[in-house]
């Protein structure tokens, strides 16, 4: 579990000599199980999503749509990256927060692993602590479905080796926007969302003023941020039954995992105070694992294709 009282100072670095695997780096023996099917990327695997979809400028900020894509994606990037560092302080985002992701990815794999091998009330606890209730309920239900008769999994991570930011997605505004469309504006741009109660006079009848005061409104409704980290590592992907190897992957590769922050509802609740002699911001709350290696993501942007 990433906790944001942790105050590290040391920026992730490889702790020992690279390891070098065996030339044999996957074995795959058919059983009546369908090991195969559970949902982890192996070494050599494509991403789920070759290319993110990400939304262009709303018409009303259509002049944004002049800028290259790539351009355009950057600069949503350090926006939402800058909400994050004004919220959490300097001294932590991002170097101790990405050296806290690399500890808790790391855990949470073999916990993971051991509650799907032997499902307990306590692990399960724990999990929910360092997971979201989708990702967890995801593996939780693939687990079941594949590992079908004696099979014990194990996820492991021997040694990480650097850890860096991807993407950083800021939602702004309250959650039941999502829930209550009539009533609400959504406006998205990238990886920024930005949630506005709907305005009581038609759009084009609005003065600015009232406009700018709905924005700012929306601002401080609420805020959720998710923070996609890639770490560098060595990952060792394993299904057995008694002595007999089932399933074997190793090798080095980009783990992606995608860390998010609670709902603050007001926003401001996301700072509970101010240190006294630095006046960085002292945050309660932890973060918690809401993806790995886009499996969520891919999941819902294939529902949402599907939808009329």
């Amino acid at each position: 579990m990433l906790n944001n009282s942790i105050r590290l100072v040391a920026r992730l670095r490889p702790l020992q000599h690279t390891r070098h695997f065996s030339h044999a780096k996957f074995a795959f023996q058919e059983k009546p199980s369908n090991i195969k099917d559970f949902p982890w990327l192996l070494n050599g695997s494509p991403p789920r999503i070759s290319k993110y979809p990400y939304v262009h400028a709303p018409s009303s900020f259509g002049w944004m749509n002049i800028l290259p894509v790539s351009l355009q994606h950057r600069l949503s990037v350090w926006l939402a990256s800058r909400t994050v560092h004004l919220n959490t302080g300097s001294s932590y985002f991002p170097e101790q927060f990405l050296l806290g992701a690399t500890f808790a990815s790391r855990r949470a794999l073999n916990v993971l692993s051991q509650y799907l091998n032997n499902p307990d009330e306590n692990m399960k606890k724990e999990l929910e602590g360092m997971m979201n209730i989708d990702l967890l309920e995801r593996y939780t239900k693939a687990g079941k479905e594949c590992l079908t008769g004696d099979e014990k999994i194990s996820i492991n991570l021997p040694q990480i080796y650097d850890a860096n930011l991807g993407d950083v997605w800021v939602t702004l505004g309250s959650s039941i926007a999502f829930t209550h469309t009539r009533q609400y504006e959504i406006l998205e741009w990238m990886t920024l969302k930005l949630c506005l109660k709907a305005a009581n006079v038609d759009v084009e009848e609005e003065s600015f003023r009232d406009y700018r005061a709905r924005v700012a409104k929306g601002l401080m409704e609420g805020v959720h941020i998710r923070v996609d980290v890639e770490v560098d590592a060595d990952v060792v992907y394993k299904i057995s039954r008694g002595d007999e190897i089932l399933l074997y992957d190793e090798g080095r590769r980009t783990l992606l995992v995608q860390f998010e922050t609670p709902y603050f509802e007001p926003a401001h609740e996301m700072v509970s105070g101010r240190d006294p002699e630095n006046g960085e911001p002292i945050n309660d709350w932890s973060w918690i694992i809401s993806d790995i290696d886009q499996l969520i993501t891919k999941e819902k942007l294939d529902n949402d294709e599907l939808m009329p």
